[in-house]
């Protein structure tokens, strides 16, 4: 276990006459060298002071006469969900190789409980193109690299849906009626319509601000005093504005260095065209440090799977990273009192916050402290949450020349007029750029054959009021295009034969019961899933005119599958009759694809004469034959 592990490595450190590096005491205790630098700071976070010592040359270790703080139980109530996630980190992450025995004690579980998370997780996990295996006792991840990478990726995702940060943990924190003020402030600047926030950005800065606020109420004023980094004349005025009602709110004096975090904070959180580019931040936190940043943002992705290159998170983190080694340098640190229940919730992204402390650490030849490894962590948290949310958004680009402010000018306009459509990803001045770039859609002012070299849409920089009817039409073509490629690509996996039925006849228990049956006994669901479906449904009819589409609230299933049952007589559903049942069972890794194939099949339905043939149908295959062409 890694207590034991931990006590191991102190107690071979006594052993040796020289200090010892990493790779050495990685070799002893079998573990990554990640892993014993991590070790390392949580020996010294549990003894409240360095135990282990590091320099150059390598770890050494105080010769205590108490290790009983290694001793503290640990608690390993996890469900099959955490053990499942805790397997994939240690192999894709700290690429341990995992006894099956070991794991079992280590997770004070059976043999027999593992072999059945394993068979489950061979299920939920089916769409990622993995297995899980065992082979000579130890556990196997089979798949490509590329898949391994993508499943790592989506585990990292699915934490920043945890929401650690609302309202009440503020308040339970800091002073509620501060929180509140807070609150206020932000819901009268940045909830206007100009600016776009999410709600990890949200809680973010209402986060930052309490601390900041905290901080300058008690006389810790940080002695760095800077400039405001931008001189763009707006960004200036809401910077301005936002201090001086936060020093009116709060009867607090803000310096100039405090000025430049709020600038901070408003650019880490708000979707907002980034002025800042990389020669400009080079100027502002040093070349060296920009350079150090983004090869650990390069380990961060190939370690991780995360891409966190995005300029819109590089260039705050930036700022951030400087301000933090000069704070390091100076024996300083900001206080962050969610640094437990960030720990504790979001697990893996926390990780990553330790490997960029680490490298920061080894790098910079500084003490990072453990409310800062936190500060870190909401900085990628809040880039990740910003992925995730954009996910469903079309990825644009943007290609104009910079003429008169136009581009940010053009930037705003649209983000602000389609924000819940698209994303505008980069902003580039020539074709040659677009080569380097990802995206669904070219918004461009240049009229140029090239255009047609992608799904383009030509813009009237002075006109964009009346090309709105034009540019919304191109969204949804995109929109639609990308919809019909899923469905497409992904209708076999969702769909079974064996889970299509013909019921006439028949009633709503027992469409819903013949259905859940079956997939409980081809291992999608669990033997509880039925009994949730019919709560479910108890609750509140899931039927609407001909179709039922009755589901279970709960996002557990092994995989993902949707039963059909036609019937051309009808189906009694309460007061309705119905035609076609899609009984859904999902879990939270599908939950939008299933939703857009959902919602695209169902729209289908409001066609009679198509609805009239899929009642008709005899089996999945003739089903497929009427939904896909009609897309």
């Amino acid at each position: 276990m890694a207590i034991n592990k931990k006590k191991n490595l102190i107690l071979y450190l006594w052993e040796q006459n020289v200090p010892c590096t990493a790779a050495e005491l990685a070799d002893v205790l079998n573990v990554s060298v990640r892993t014993v630098k991590m070790y390392v700071k949580e020996i010294n976070a549990l003894a409240h002071h360095k135990v282990v010592l590091s320099s150059n040359k390598g770890y050494t270790a105080l010769k205590i006469s108490d290790l009983s703080f290694l001793d503290e139980p640990q608690t390993f109530a996890m469900s099959y969900a955490e053990r499942s996630v805790y397997i994939i980190k240690k192999i894709l992450i700290e690429h341990r190789q995992l006894n099956t025995f070991d794991l079992c004690d280590e997770l004070f579980i059976s043999y027999s409980t593992l072999k059945s998370d394993l068979a489950k997780m061979n299920t939920l996990y089916q769409i990622f193109h993995v297995r899980f295996s065992t082979q000579n006792d130890l556990i196997q991840i089979q798949g490509s690299e590329k898949d391994k990478r993508t499943l790592l990726s989506s585990i990292i995702r699915q934490e920043t849906h945890s929401r650690i940060l609302d309202l009440d943990t503020l308040k339970q924190s800091f002073s509620p009626a501060e929180i509140e003020k807070i609150s206020q402030i932000l819901n009268d600047f940045f909830k206007q319509g100009t600016y776009n926030l999410n709600n990890f950005s949200y809680t973010n800065l209402l986060l930052h601000f309490a601390i900041l606020i905290e901080r300058v109420k008690t006389g810790n004023y940080l002695s760095e005093i800077r400039e405001i980094m931008t001189k763009n004349p707006e960004e200036l005025a809401l910077v301005r504005q936002l201090s001086d009602r936060i020093e009116q709110d709060f009867s607090i004096t803000l310096n100039a260095y405090e000025k430049n975090e709020i600038y901070i904070f408003f650019k880490t959180n708000i979707n907002y065209l980034v002025d800042s580019n990389y020669d400009k931040l080079r100027e502002v936190i040093g070349e060296d440090v920009l350079d150090v940043i983004v090869k650990i943002m390069a380990e961060v992705s190939q370690l991780y799977s995360i891409d966190l290159k995005h300029e819109s998170f590089i260039i705050p983190f930036g700022l951030h990273i400087k301000a933090l080694i000069t704070r390091a340098s100076l024996g300083k640190y900001n206080r962050n009192p969610l640094s437990e229940k960030i720990k504790q919730d979001c697990p893996i992204i926390y990780d990553i916050a330790i490997f960029i402390a680490l490298r920061l650490s080894e790098i910079y030849q500084v003490a990072i402290a453990e409310d800062e490894v936190a500060f870190i962590f909401l900085h990628v948290g809040t880039e990740i949450d910003r992925q995730n949310s954009s996910n469903d958004k079309l990825k644009c680009v943007l290609l104009c020349s910079d003429y008169l402010g136009l581009e940010k000018k053009i930037y705003d306009q649209l983000t602000q007029d389609y924000a819940d459509e698209i994303t505008i990803d980069a902003v580039v001045s020539s074709y040659e750029e677009l080569e380097r770039q990802t995206f669904d859609l070219l918004i461009t002012m240049i009229q140029d054959e090239r255009n047609y070299n992608y799904p383009s849409l030509l813009i009237l920089p002075f006109q964009l009021d009346k090309q709105k009817n034009e540019i919304r039409e191109k969204i949804y073509e995109i929109q639609q295009a990308k919809k019909k490629e899923l469905i497409f690509n992904h209708f076999d996996h969702y769909f079974h034969p064996e889970l299509f039925f013909v019921i006439e006849n028949g009633s709503r228990e027992d469409a819903i019961q013949k259905v859940c049956d079956k997939m409980e006994a081809l291992g999608y669901v669990s033997a509880s899933f039925t009994t949730f479906v019919k709560e479910r449904e108890n609750a509140s009819s899931t039927a609407f005119g001909s179709i039922a589409i009755p589901h279970s609230v709960h996002m557990d299933a092994y995989q993902t599958k949707i039963g059909i049952a036609v019937s051309r007589s009808g189906i009694t559903w309460g007061s309705n009759l119905i035609n076609v049942m899609l009984l859904i069972a999902i879990n939270k890794y599908d939950k939008q694809i299933l939703l857009t194939i959902n919602e695209s099949i169902l729209s289908l339905f409001e066609n009679p004469e198509i609805l009239f043939r899929v009642k008709n149908t005899s089996s999945l295959a003739e089903f497929k034959e009427i939904i896909l062409p009609n897309l």
